[in-house]
C-alpha cells in the first residue's frame, strides 16, 4: 500500500521532533507533539509557508509516481 504524502505539519515535526527530544530526552513521544503543535500554531508565517510549500511539491512529486493513487481512510 502507497502511503500518503505527509501534509507541511508533520514535515515539520520529522524536522523538529529530534531537536525537542534531545533538548527533553524525558518527553514522551505524546508530549513532544504537544508541545510541537503548540510551537506550529504560533511559529512564523514564513516557516510555516516554507513547510507548506515542500508539502506541495512532494504532494505533486507523489502524484505523478502514483497517479492512480487515492487515499482511502481505515
Amino acid at each position: 500500500k502507497v502511503p500518503r504524502p505527509p501534509n507541511a505539519f508533520i514535515l515539520y515535526r520529522q524536522a523538529f521532533h529530534p531537536l525537542l527530544k534531545a533538548e527533553n530526552p524525558n518527553l514522551h513521544n505524546n508530549q513532544i507533539s504537544v508541545e510541537l503543535g503548540l510551537k506550529w500554531k504560533n511559529e512564523d508565517p514564513r516557516v510555516k509557508e516554507y513547510y507548506i510549500l515542500k508539502a506541495k511539491q512532494i504532494k505533486s512529486q507523489h502524484l505523478l509516481q502514483h497517479p492512480d493513487y487515492h487515499y482511502t481512510p481505515r
